[in-house]
């Protein structure tokens, strides 16, 4: 006869944590309140403060649904504590080191023998190693939001889905990229016929409709996407500010722009001259890229510094000090300038164009990347100095 042992729900020894993540940190970014949350009432108030704060929001349903779970444990007699985890703005890395830090927080504090994850969704499960491997999971709660299945309620779904920047940044970008390429190939190729056509072919100007229309849209979204409308008040707001207040950016920028301008020009005539020297059949538009990109390279390399400059000497003005930043964005510039200009050297010599020196094309390259690497060991070195006096400040 085999006897069965019959084992309790719950050890009265055994305490069991609700674990609700918040990943992309819409608790603090919201309401200003940031994780660990710990406790009954502190993540009632905090759910109540989401909820009014945006009454459509996941997360506060999310709470509310680990403290649902939370009363049911506590009703049934098992020792249960709940807590929330918020991460980052920006989910990746930088949240799951925050969610990490917070997690080791709250097991410190509660000292579980096991955890109920609760999520609205895979994102926020995404971290689940990282718990798992702290803490025992015996389970995962999964939240989802009733919706109205009328036309109506779908149409206001995508509406609200589509005013959430994350949401925009996630789905609308990659067609506005699709667009952008596929108007931008469909373009070319017509302009080049329209161009070899000498100028003949007026009709062909009608058929470049739907390219032009297509690159437009794509730009208009992604500006849609990432505010740039927003961004640029905020920035004529500043530049205002800045020329009332006598500042020297402006000038420094305006002269920056010049000089991209300039070297846009150039670079056209440039490519320009070049196939205007070769029969119909003897261009190549990878060639007119080349000798566009060779003219015009170190015009913007010079307005890039010209503008930074500006902005390094108002900076210096202003507060006294000298932001190393801006020497290491600068020598970054200048290896960028040098490794673009070796690059488009090798590429016109194997394409035959030209008959550049090999050992001028090398030097160019190998001073770019030294130059790089250069940058990349005084940003390192500058970044480690600032964490010390960060250290030492606070010690």
């Amino acid at each position: 006869m085999v006897k069965y042992i019959y084992t309790p729900l719950s050890r009265p020894d055994m305490k069991t944590l609700v674990l609700c993540v918040d990943r992309d940190d819409d608790l603090g970014t919201k309401t200003g309140i940031s994780g660990p949350v710990i406790g009954r009432e502190e993540n009632l108030n905090a759910s109540m403060a989401l909820g009014l704060a945006d009454p459509e929001e996941v997360d506060a349903n999310t709470i509310l649904s680990g403290l649902q779970l939370y009363d049911d444990l506590v009703k049934r007699g098992m020792d249960a504590e709940i807590a929330t985890i918020s991460g980052d703005t920006h989910v990746g890395f930088q949240s799951d080191l925050i969610l990490t830090t917070q997690l080791e927080n709250v097991l410190e504090v509660v000292k579980p023998d096991r955890a109920i994850l609760v999520s609205d969704g895979a994102e926020d499960e995404a971290i689940y190693p990282v718990i798992s491997s702290r803490v025992k999971v015996d389970s995962v709660k999964r939240v989802y939001v009733k919706q109205s299945r009328s036309i109506e309620g779908t149409y206001y779904m995508i509406i609200k889905t589509l005013q959430d920047e994350k949401m925009r940044r996630k789905w609308i970008v990659p067609l506005s990229l699709v667009l952008i390429i596929w108007g931008f190939l469909s373009l070319i190729v017509k302009i080049v016929q329209f161009h070899e056509g000498d100028y003949k072919d007026i009709g062909m100007l009608s058929q470049m409709a739907l390219g032009a229309t297509a690159v437009v849209l794509g730009v208009y979204l992604i500006g849609w996407a990432y505010r740039w409308a927003e961004r640029t008040s905020h920035r004529l707001t500043r530049m205002r500010r800045s020329i009332r207040q006598g500042s020297l950016a402006i000038p420094f920028a305006i002269v920056g722009l010049v000089l991209a301008v300039v070297g846009i020009l150039i670079g056209y005539d440039m490519a320009l001259t070049y196939r205007e020297a070769l029969l119909p059949h003897e261009r190549s538009l990878a060639i007119s890229i080349l000798v566009f990109v060779s003219g015009c390279v170190w015009f913007i390399v010079f307005g890039v510094f010209a503008y930074e400059s500006g902005k390094s000497i108002t900076a210096f003005l202003q507060t006294g000090k000298i932001k190393w930043s801006f020497i290491v964005m600068m020598v970054s510039v200048l290896a960028t300038g040098f490794i673009i200009q070796g690059s488009v050297d090798a590429l016109e010599y194997f394409l035959k164009y030209s008959d550049y020196d090999l050992v001028i094309i090398f030097s160019e390259m190998a001073t770019g990347i030294m130059i790089a690497i250069f940058s990349s060991v005084l940003n390192a070195s500058l970044r480690r100095e600032a964490e010390r006096k960060s250290a030492a400040s606070g010690a």
